[in-house]
């Protein structure tokens, strides 16, 4: 950048690119710019003395700005050079050095005498790698892909650099869909591995052969690793010990530095250490939760075949982990070494979560065939059932599955497992009284236990959100998250499911500031999971919820991230819902195109969560919208209302409604909204009836109060087009002030919309039209600075002053100083 911008005001830029090769030569990282002299180098003095002249030649009379990478490597005549340089006000000069490296004195000698600035730069946080990468790639890339980079370089921008570069190079990296995702697993490239040998090859054969254990193992127990070696690494700051309990492990220092080491390891090599970890394990009596699972994946890596129990056991537990990948090569590994039932079961639940449910239910009626025992008959029942409902679109076969085991089954506890399972599929189809019903007993029943009642506690929260019972879905969220915490390794997904209807509870009901922080939260969490359905599935929740904010860039970003992992694999059914989302923030965002697109690929793919076709409807209805068919929009809105009236999922209706008044039918939504207003949760019902209702009055004021009343929960572009309405009612009326003050709030609120052309507001409302000197003086009295402290400030006199003020508060739509922090939140600069 500083090169850059040197070259851009006529500087003459010139880089030196330091390196150990040359370091033994005087002035060898500048040769490429000095000429040659036929003969031998003069010495000292001299030489520096030449130097600096051939340069000035070069600058031409322009001011010379040198550009030195890795100055710690420089020679000590260049690095003398550089000093003199800089200190005879020759050259300005931007030198980087590596902190933990030592550095040539001359150079040091630059901010020890204050003839620099010297800036530390640590590592990027994930959210400026995130930054970063959608700057340099042009566009934004999924979260999972983020992570990887962030977590295998640690921010290290040179690693980053070199990763993203070996990535777009081997076609790794790309852009598909308007998302940019690292495929498979993110690995180094030859010359990013070569960069972070430089520091390894130093380890000595010891210290090499634990370094190599540790890249492939890591963690390992310090136990079983030979303690001068490792105490060595640990001084070269290539391995860390931490303490978990009261055993110690070992890791390398930097991910990176364990990818280095693996990527010099020979396949035979990398076998043996398998072998020679899981034999180290087993010896120390293998004591850890996951040991077995290491024991297995090292057995497995290494060749051996023969464990068929030891597989089998794994394969559940890379089940329990939710790494459906990983349980399918053990779950077969075991089946190969003639395992019986638990194999074949679990195979067939990893074929299901890999999307493969063709083959998952062909195994699964071989299974149903030999189930010999009350938990086999319900274990396949369930697999069968969840494969036949949310990847095959069977719903009725489904729950004719659970019926027949409930009958076959004798034990009540499996009953009960059955019978919550039924209760989850009801809710996903889109029945929330039924689902309700079923739920009720169980929920009373002390005597189900806490496995069961999760499932029960899903299927129930979702019926009753749909329902507009967000309070209710609320409380028996937060009393069930405690169970399931606590059986997390049975049902993995327990957690985070109830925590994103926690978030689709509060969405639903309007307070979508909260919603945000806790969808954004749980999307977090699951994205260094190997789940890629329930990170998709949260990513897409994550995107409604910043629609409904008007943010319709950061909409698009989660959306279209959800349906490119979906695209990967869809176990759950839930890839139309994720395009419809997609459909919904282009069509606001002002992209008709992306929109019909979206909706085509939607209406191609079945949709296994029922419960969510109110969402395809209004896909259908926005993207009609955006494409100047309004009055098919409007029809297509009124069909989503009622399709959530006829289900009774009534939180959804309140939804449709809304976007029916926002098209341009307030007349018709406007006295469902009033009814379902008194028995909806939440703030957002009351508000939508209210907009509905002043929109069929033509009532600026009300207009005017509704949009007042969606920013304070920002919900920001429906408060745009409230408050544009309330001016078009104005002005209808004559009240031109009134219709001013009213387009400058739909302006203001519409900046903070990241660019969003909605059909719902064919013209932008009227610009604030802030004069830079009036913003800024609206800034400082929104800071509670007084008028003669801001006069003083900017040199100007107080009349002045109150003058810019004055015609501030006539842009802005207000009346005195207090109100300019509220209004000027997030004003344009």
């Amino acid at each position: 950048e500083a090169a850059e911008l040197a070259g851009a005001e006529g500087c003459a830029v010139e880089w030196v690119r330091a390196s150990g090769s040359a370091r033994s030569i005087p002035l060898g990282a500048f040769a490429a710019l000095l000429p040659a002299t036929g003969g031998p180098l003069p010495a000292g003095v001299e030489l520096l003395a030449r130097a600096r002249h051939a340069l000035a030649e070069r600058a031409a009379g322009r001011r010379l700005v040198l550009c030195v990478d890795d100055g710690q490597l420089l020679d000590d005549a260049s690095a003398a050079l550089v000093h003199q340089l800089v200190a005879a006000r020759e050259a300005f000069a931007v030198v980087s050095v590596r902190r933990d490296e030592p550095t040539p004195d001359a150079l040091r000698a630059l901010w020890k005498d204050e003839l620099c600035a010297r800036l530390e730069l640590g590592e990027l946080g994930r959210g400026e790698v995130e930054a970063l990468l959608g700057a340099a790639l042009g566009g934004p890339i999924d979260g999972r892909s983020v992570n990887a980079l962030w977590e295998l370089t640690r921010g290290n921008a040179l690693f980053l650099r070199e990763l993203v570069r070996h990535g777009v190079d081997h076609g790794l990296l790309a852009e598909t869909g308007g998302m940019w995702r690292w495929r498979g697993e993110v690995t180094t490239g030859t010359r990013l591995a070569e960069l972070v040998d430089v520091r390894i090859e130093d380890a000595g054969p010891s210290g090499r052969d634990v370094l190599e254990l540790i890249s492939v193992g890591a963690p390992l127990e310090a136990a079983l690793l030979e303690p001068a070696a490792l105490e060595a690494l640990e001084r070269r700051e290539l391995v860390v010990r931490r303490t978990d309990g009261r055993r110690r492990f070992a890791d390398v220092a930097h991910p990176l530095h364990g990818e280095a080491v693996r990527a010099r390891l020979t396949s035979t090599r990398v076998e043996a250490i398998h072998t020679q970890l899981a034999d180290a394990v087993e010896a120390h009596g293998a004591r850890r939760s996951g040991d077995l699972l290491r024991i297995a994946v090292w057995r497995l890596e290494a060749g051996a075949a023969g464990d068929a129990e030891l597989f089998a056991r794994a394969a559940d537990q890379a089940l329990a982990a939710a790494d459906v990948a990983l349980a399918e090569r053990l779950a077969r590994a075991a089946v190969d070494a003639g395992a019986g039932f638990g194999a074949r079961l679990a195979l067939a639940r990893a074929l299901a979560g890999l999307a493969r449910a063709p083959e998952a239910q062909t195994l699964l009626a071989g299974l149903a065939a030999a189930a010999a025992s009350d938990r086999e008959r319900a274990a396949v029942a369930t697999a069968t059932a969840r494969n036949l409902f949310w990847a095959l679109d069977r719903a009725d076969e489904a729950d004719a599955v659970l019926r027949d085991a409930e009958r076959r089954v004798g034990d009540a506890s499996l009953r009960h497992e059955l019978m919550a399972q039924r209760v989850r599929l009801m809710a996903g189809e889109g029945r929330p009284q039924a689902a309700l019903a079923a739920a009720r007993p169980l929920l009373e029943d002390p005597s189900v236990d806490e496995r069961a009642r999760t499932t029960v506690v899903l299927g129930a929260t979702e019926a009753l959100f749909t329902s507009g019972r967000t309070n209710e879905a609320i409380a028996l969220i937060d009393a069930s998250l405690p169970i399931a915490r606590r059986h997390r390794a049975e049902l993995p997904h327990g957690e985070p499911v109830l925590l994103g209807m926690r978030a689709l509870s509060l969405f639903l009901a309007g307070r979508l500031v909260e919603a945000t922080a806790l969808s954004g939260r749980t999307y977090a969490a699951l994205l260094p999971r190997r789940s890629a359905p329930a990170t998709a599935v949260e990513a897409n929740v994550l995107g409604l919820i910043w629609l409904a904010r008007g943010r319709v860039r950061t909409a698009l970003r989660f959306s279209r991230e959800s349906a490119a992992l979906l695209r990967d694999g869809d176990a759950v059914g839930m890839l139309p819902f994720a395009l419809a989302v997609v459909a919904q923030a282009a069509a606001q965002a002002g992209e008709p195109a992306a929109a019909r697109a979206a909706v085509a690929e939607m209406e191609r793919t079945p949709l296994g969560h029922k419960g969510w076709a109110i969402e395809l409807g209004l896909a259908r209805a926005w993207s009609a919208a955006a494409n100047g068919e309004l009055s098919t929009a409007r029809a297509l809105a009124r069909e989503a209302a009622a399709r959530a009236r006829s289900r009774d999922q009534n939180g959804y209706a309140v939804r449709a409604l809304h976007v029916l008044c926002r098209l341009g039918d307030p007349d018709a939504a406007a006295p469902e909204l009033a009814v379902f207003a008194e028995r909806v949760d939440g703030p957002f019902a009351v508000t939508a009836a209210a907009h509905a209702a002043a929109l069929v009055d033509g009532e600026g004021a009300a207009l005017l109060d509704v949009a007042e009343r969606f920013a304070a929960e920002d919900a920001l572009l429906v408060a745009a087009e409230a408050a544009d309405a309330a001016s078009a009612a104005h002005r209808d009326s004559g009240r031109a002030a009134s219709a001013r003050a009213a387009a400058a709030r739909a302006a203001l609120w519409l900046t903070q919309c990241e660019g969003a052309r909605p059909p719902t507001m064919l013209t932008a409302p009227d610009a604030v039209g802030l004069t830079p000197r009036e913003h800024e003086i609206a800034l400082l009295a929104a800071g509670g600075a007084s008028s003669r402290q801001i006069a003083g400030r900017l040199v100007i006199s107080v009349r002045t002053v109150d003058n810019h003020l004055q015609n501030a508060y006539r842009k802005l739509g207000v009346t005195r100083r207090q109100d300019l922090p509220r209004v000027l939140n997030g004003a344009p600069d």
